[in-house]
């Protein structure tokens, strides 16, 4: 349902609103705690920006279920992000239950002090915890859309200051054209981070299947395997047993045809560390 508008994900457009709205919602929330004066007045206008927050932390939530399935997204990304959905939730109804405190006096009559003043003191918490939480997340997506592609922008400022390099004699310099040509299953090279990795006997035994492996050969593949594994250790291992050197390094022929056998066990460890992963996270 939350997926594409005008041909575009959803997720990266609603993130936006939630960034605003739900510290607009947050701050006011803690000047209002203070400002006895101004309830009044913006006490409803800040109940308004909780509930477009709420609405935008859903469906941002919803959206990026879609775009995971998609393109993939980290754990951590995903995981914070429910973690603010539920956040803002929880803060909404605190600010709501305050609202109507604030605005019945036949309600402040009846209910216990204590229990107003528990729900006063419920707000800045839960409106803290919200903007944490937000920040958070914002940096998370920022991390997963931008480092990757920086790490690219580094790796063409290798492949140009080695522009001039030449291989030695019955070497191979490995430069993005390169790296280019080795583009097939029986052949298959990737750059990940400025670095470049010879996948090919890895193509058949890669857990995810090899057409996993298959769309990133003679390309950066940097976005999909930070998408896919981010920092985990294992993934993260198995491919620097693939490394042949940075990208504009030259690197002997010997080196070059050297087979480098994927780990025996490489499938069911992988398997594992996700499985471990996800006990960690319950």
């Amino acid at each position: 349902m939350f997926d594409l508008i005008t041909g575009l994900p959803i997720h990266p457009l609603i993130s936006h609103a939630v960034v605003v709205l739900v510290p607009l919602a947050a701050v006011g929330a803690l000047i209002l705690t203070f400002r006895v004066t101004w309830r009044a007045t913006y006490l409803p206008l800040v109940l308004i920006a909780t509930l477009l927050s709420l609405m935008s932390a859903y469906i941002a939530t919803q959206s990026g279920e879609a775009l995971s399935s998609r393109v993939g997204l980290p754990k951590s990304h995903s995981i914070l992000g429910e973690r603010l959905a539920l956040a803002v939730l929880i803060f909404s109804i605190t600010l709501s239950t305050w609202f109507v405190i604030e605005r019945s006096k036949s309600l402040r009559t009846k209910m216990p002090k204590l229990m107003q003043q528990l729900v006063k003191a419920l707000v800045p918490v839960t409106a803290i915890m919200s903007l944490t939480l937000t920040v958070l997340v914002g940096h998370s997506g920022a991390e997963t859309t931008w480092k990757s592609r920086i790490a690219q922008t580094q790796a063409v400022t290798l492949e140009n200051s080695a522009s001039t390099v030449v291989a030695p004699a019955g070497g191979v310099n490995l430069s993005t054209s390169e790296v280019k040509s080795h583009n097939s299953k029986s052949d298959c090279w990737s750059i990940v981070n400025g670095k470049v990795y010879n996948l090919t006997t890895y193509v058949q035994s890669h857990p995810g299947g090899a057409g996993v492996i298959a769309s990133i050969c003679g390309k950066d593949g940097t976005n999909a395997f930070t998408n896919q594994h981010n920092t985990q250790g294992k993934p993260n291992s198995v491919l620097s047993g693939f490394l042949l050197g940075s990208v504009g390094e030259s690197i002997t022929k010997e080196t070059v045809q050297k087979v480098i056998a994927p780990p025996a066990s490489s499938k069911g460890n992988e398997s594992n560390e996700e499985s471990d992963e996800e006990g960690d996270e319950d």
